[in-house]
């Protein structure tokens, strides 16, 4: 059994929006400068990860903090977007609404 757990966009968007400012307040920057004295730049996909690329671009000047943030923003709603394409696909999925207040019980009624 599968069970897909979706919003509507402009939810969706918004919690995104809200994440990635979490991430910034709760120290991402300190995190990835931390991780760039460690080599993180050296590897091939963890400087491109969003978040941890516009935060070097930030810390590198490339970017604001505004403009990084934004750009994170932009680029977990493209991923985001592309996943709900991939999953949608898949006959197997069960989709429920994550913003139902019945998600947990409409979710244990599957698994029953």
């Amino acid at each position: 059994m599968q069970i897909g757990v979706d919003r509507d966009v402009a939810g969706l968007d918004e919690r995104i929006a809200e994440r990635v400012g979490l991430m910034w307040a709760a120290g991402l920057l300190d995190e990835v400068r931390a991780l760039d004295k460690a080599g993180i730049r050296d590897g091939r996909t963890a400087s491109r990860a969003l978040g941890y690329q516009q935060a070097l671009a930030e810390l590198d000047g490339e970017m604001t903090g505004a403009e990084a943030m934004e750009d994170t923003v932009r680029g977990t709603r493209r991923f985001v977007r592309r996943q709900r394409s991939w999953f949608r696909r898949d006959p197997n999925i069960t989709w429920l609404d994550g913003a139902a207040p019945t998600l947990v019980a409409d979710a244990l009624a599957l698994a029953r």
